[in-house]
């Protein structure tokens, strides 16, 4: 394996050396999507399940959701709490909040792992205005992916409770509604999202040299599009998946399992965590989200694709996301900085 990796480096050194044009090109692309798509779906809701579980205000704001799902889970509100804000805030917010529970030793890590496996999904921001709208044309096909995948996590939910209590400890203080908590809040997204976006970036050159040594062909041959290998590798790319009978389902599975990108993201988020569950319960996931939407997918199939008339803006004129990106380093640097003089 160490061999195999080794070539594997060597050939993408050869290949960044002698077509750098490509990468690069692919490479500022990714970032745009990340200013565009990224950044603001995901920045601000991080920033407030972040900021709700360190104040302690989810455990009230969220309760006309958590208590009825407490019964029927027969799990404490404040998990439910994090379960409702990780299935609505998108991929890396479950992640986050359960390693901060495991970090306050208020939930052990095995309990944390096995939530993982529910407190996951890309949330109906991007499912209605990215894969809906760009796919379908429709944000009911958005409001319906997100429809089932949160029907599923209530299932696999319930399955994991059939496994065992899961054990939290009362918090030390009831809230902390202060500005070091929003300030903290704030810092722990922008890293959260430096994360999500170098990562997406990161994959963006990967795809690009399996392109050109022509892997997409072998797969559009195979499955009649070379859309789907980026998609199964950074999920983002779903949304140039062609309309057909099959792009419901296709896109419940795929934004069920996460894409090889999001699965890296949680590894690098959730380092405290066990993911040997979380990572099996993919495949039912997206075949249950795949079964489901199956029925409801034909209503779908007519509606025209509006991708052809989406416009990018070019990242040197998006001054205003750019510094948002450079406020988030920041606050990144500055975190790092201060983990080193303690």
């Amino acid at each position: 394996m160490k061999i195999l990796l080794s070539v594997i480096a060597g050939f993408c050194a050869v290949f960044l050396m002698i077509n750098p044009k490509v990468v690069s090109e692919t490479i500022r692309v990714s970032s745009v999507s990340c200013l565009e798509v990224i950044v603001p779906s995901l920045f601000a809701f991080t920033v407030l399940a972040i900021y709700l579980q360190k104040s302690g205000l989810y455990r009230y704001a969220l309760k006309p959701l958590t208590f009825p799902l407490s019964k029927i889970l027969r799990m404490d509100e404040e998990l439910c709490a994090v379960f409702v804000l990780a299935n609505i805030g998108g991929y890396p917010v479950g992640a986050k909040l359960l390693s901060e529970l495991v970090r306050q030793e208020r939930l052990s890590a095995n309990d944390a792992g096995r939530m993982m496996c529910f407190c996951f999904g890309s949330g109906p921001g991007f499912m209605i205005g990215i894969i809906g709208m760009k796919i379908f044309g429709s944000a009911a096909a958005g409001i319906t992916l997100f429809g089932v995948s949160f029907a599923v996590s209530l299932l696999i939910a319930g399955f994991m409770r059939t496994r065992g209590n899961y054990e939290l400890k009362p918090a030390e203080n009831r809230f902390e509604l202060t500005t070091d908590s929003f300030i903290s809040s704030v810092a722990d997204a922008a890293r959260v999202m430096f994360t999500v976006c170098a990562m997406i970036v990161g994959f963006s050159a990967i795809s690009a040299i399996l392109r050109e040594i022509g892997v997409y062909s072998l797969f559009s041959e195979i499955f009649g599009t070379g859309e789907i290998f980026p998609a199964l590798l950074e999920v983002t790319r779903a949304a140039e998946i062609p309309l057909s009978e099959h792009s419901l389902p296709f896109c419940a599975a795929l934004l069920a399992f996460g894409g090889v990108c999001v699965l890296m993201q949680i590894a690098a988020l959730a380092k405290n965590i066990p993911l040997k569950s979380f990572l099996i319960s993919r495949v039912p996931a997206a075949f249950l989200c795949a079964v489901i939407s199956t029925p409801l997918a034909s209503r779908f199939e007519t509606i025209q694709t509006l991708s052809g008339n989406a416009v990018v803006t070019p990242f040197t004129k998006n001054a205003a996301l750019s510094l948002c990106v450079i406020a988030m380093s920041c606050l990144l640097l500055v975190g790092k900085k201060e983990n080193y003089t303690r």
